[in-house]
């Protein structure tokens, strides 16, 4: 069997897998062969497969793995390191500690990540200009790296630890208020500690640290808060400090909305945010009633907004009325509620009938389509993705009418989902079960990470959305399986940040995913 050369290229395997898909295109009889015996699609996904196997790795991140463990020398694991430390957070950083312990001496920088406040000091003490000095490539300065790390939740004892550093720097000079000084990603060390609460509860600490020597909080901060895992305890702390806060949200109300967090967007409106000042979360600027109604927000929440003076009428970025898009959603509580805010009937035909299949109103649904047979092919390719959002929130008498009725199970919607992505997603098993049953395609990929069916219900089982009352990633995953979904590009790394729950975990290492 081939084994790998003591400085294998990783560039050069990414090559060869590339050429050997390349050759079995072609018609390749030995090319072809070599992927079939690892499975039954000639993918890049199976073609990478076939090489990892060929040099006696079980999978491709564990081909990838050992390729990278012979080619890092200590300095570029330090530096992997540390992105991980602050950017990612499964837990890499620590098993990359556990597995390589010299990196936590190697630098000021690890030093710094870590809260190894002794040996900050030392090193402050023969150099002050540490405390100051900027990463040439990104323009961080240590107090940055301190208030970005993510150790306070890999290992919580050293919460202490970087808030003793970040005192250290701030006492030697470290400005709270610097911003890393690139203007289409410029950071402060608050947005920086506030950042890292989306993976894990926030170093209050350290952001009370840095808000009683002069941080202020900006837009994009309270944005980001409204994430944080500890988001009801983040947000009130910083607003606190916000003097001027309706001149400064547009964006920040757009974080609990989407979140459907009536609590994050009361915070946000009893501190004096405007609704009437709203920017999506692509920075769009919208009116945020239709704004909620299309993030699926409950009703009190949306009179929330409206009781502080949101209009009932203003239309969203695509044209349409709240009161349209309350009707197309199947939300009569919203309908009811926008017109004792003064909201007129704007509802059109198509409106009415995707409201009848989202109730799952057969008698009304059909009705309308005897009336205006051409209703059914007069609708965009979003009214067709209804049937997509209604699989998604688990509403399996919806799909089931939508697909009598002549919906396309082809049809895409957010991230170029199908209806069994989403149903997927959600945990939606029953959905899911339809779906196969009328033929949806179980390989079938989204258009923005190439990932099937089965791959949005593994990292939905980690996520657990709460779209479906009744959800069981389990049962979802185990329908999926029977059905024949492929596993040979699910890895369980435990680096991967979209961890499956263990229950899913386990039963995907029966059906022969690697780990």
């Amino acid at each position: 069997m081939p084994t790998l050369p003591a400085h294998p290229s990783f560039d050069q395997l990414r090559h060869q897998a590339k050429d050997l898909l390349r050759a079995a295109n072609a018609g390749d009889s030995q090319a072809l062969a070599q992927i079939q015996l690892v499975s039954d699609r000639v993918t890049l996904a199976s073609a990478q497969l076939a090489i990892a196997r060929a040099h006696g790795f079980a999978s491709w991140p564990k081909l990838k793995a050992e390729v990278e463990a012979r080619t890092l020398d200590l300095a570029n694991k330090v530096d992997a390191f540390c992105k991980a430390s602050i950017g990612d957070g499964s837990g890499r950083a620590a098993r990359m500690l556990a597995a390589t312990p010299a990196i936590a001496g190697h630098s000021f920088a690890t030093a710094a990540i870590l809260g190894d406040a002794a040996r900050v000091s030392e090193e402050l003490r023969r150099d002050p200009g540490l405390a100051t000095r900027r990463d040439p490539r990104s323009g961080w300065t240590p107090l940055h790296a301190v208030s970005a790390s993510r150790w306070h939740q890999f290992e919580p004892t050293r919460a202490d630890g970087l808030l003793a550093v970040a005192q250290l720097l701030i006492e030697a000079g470290a400005d709270p208020t610097a911003k890393t000084g690139w203007r289409r990603n410029s950071w402060s060390p608050l947005g920086c500690a506030v950042a890292s609460a989306n993976s894990g509860p926030s170093n209050q600490a350290v952001v009370e640290l840095l808000l009683e020597h002069g941080a202020m909080p900006d837009d994009r901060d309270l944005y980001l808060a409204g994430f944080a895992h500890d988001r009801h305890q983040l947000l009130p702390l910083l607003l606190e400090r916000v003097p001027n806060l309706r001149e400064i949200a547009e964006m920040a109300l757009a974080a609990p909305i989407s979140n459907d967090d009536g609590e994050g967007v009361r915070s946000l409106l009893q501190a004096g945010a405007d609704p009437g000042r709203y920017l999506d979360d692509d920075g769009q600027a919208t009116a945020v009633v239709s704004a909620a109604i299309q993030s699926g927000c409950s009703a009190p929440l949306v009179e929330l907004l409206l009781q502080n003076g949101a209009d009932p009428n203003a239309a969203g970025s695509d044209g349409r009325s709240p009161d349209r898009l309350a009707t197309a959603a199947g939300r009569p509580d919203l309908v009811e509620l926008l017109r004792r805010y003064g909201a007129a009937d704007q509802a059109t035909d198509v409106d009415r009938f995707l409201s009848a299949c989202l109730q799952a109103d057969r008698t009304s649904a059909e009705r309308q389509l005897a009336e205006d047979p051409g209703l059914l092919g007069r609708l965009s390719d979003d009214e067709r993705a209804a049937i997509v959002r209604a699989a998604e929130q688990g509403n399996t008498a919806a799909v089931a009418l939508m697909l009598d009725l002549g919906f396309p199970l082809e049809a895409r919607g957010n991230e170029g989902a199908t209806s069994l992505h989403t149903a997927a997603h959600a945990g939606s098993a029953d959905v899911v079960r339809l779906l196969l049953e009328r033929g949806a395609d179980i390989e079938a990929r989204d258009t923005t990470w190439n990932s099937p069916p089965l791959g949005w219900a593994v990292v939905g089982s980690g996520e657990q959305p709460a779209n479906d009352p009744a959800a069981d990633w389990r049962e979802t995953v185990r329908i999926l399986l029977a059905a024949g979904a492929a596993t040979d590009e699910i890895a369980l790394s435990p680096d991967d940040p979209k961890q499956p729950s263990p229950e899913v975990a386990e039963l995907l290492r029966t059906h022969g995913a690697d780990l």
